[in-house]
């Protein structure tokens, strides 16, 4: 299964809908990306990305067979807040990783991201039949950490001093979401 085009059909939650990511997205998830305030957050660092570069990642992921990107939108105003992903998806292990950012800072702290990780995890266990989504967060990353919480993500291990950011080293919490045992279909 080529997962970089399934589903064709927008996913809803209770504030937003997840759709694959387009083309025409690329443009304002390159304003994110390279915003400071944002980028803090992400995993890598992306100050110095190119419009080059996001059109070559875009090229990639679709012709991925383990990666599935969204654009979340605002389920009000269909309009573009971010995106989130699972990638690394491993059929066989039954595990996947999660990625997040909402773009827009007037939607942080009102819910979106939140019901985008709910979302994403109903959807990587039910239409993709994995059992476990692993993510990486930095622990100054208050608010994303609440989100996993209350999604049901729990620490697995913590990667100490191991991200330099502002001057000074952080520690990354390892988090995953795992498949309540005993779950029938």
């Amino acid at each position: 299964m080529n997962y970089s085009t399934a589903p064709e059909k927008e996913i809803p939650g209770g504030k937003v809908i997840l759709r694959p990511l387009e083309k025409q997205d690329l443009a304002r998830s390159l304003q994110w990306l390279t915003d400071p305030l944002v980028n803090k957050y992400l995993s890598q660092n992306f100050k110095d990305l190119t419009w080059e570069q996001e059109e070559k990642w875009f090229d990639y992921i679709q012709d991925s067979h383990k990666d599935m990107v969204f654009a979340i939108l605002d389920r009000k105003a269909e309009f573009h807040i971010g995106n989130c992903a699972l990638h690394k998806i491993d059929e066989i292990k039954g595990i996947c990783e999660l990625g997040i950012v909402i773009g827009e800072k007037e939607y942080w702290d009102k819910g979106y991201g939140t019901d985008s990780v709910k979302v994403l995890i109903d959807f990587a266990l039910m239409d993709l039949r994995l059992s476990r989504i692993r993510l990486n967060v930095y622990t100054y990353n208050h608010r994303a950490i609440n989100t996993y919480n209350k999604c049901g993500f729990k620490l697995l291990r913590v990667l100490k001093r191991n991200h330099l950011y502002d001057g000074r080293y952080w520690d990354t919490l390892i988090m995953e979401y795992a498949e309540k045992p005993g779950r029938t279909d």
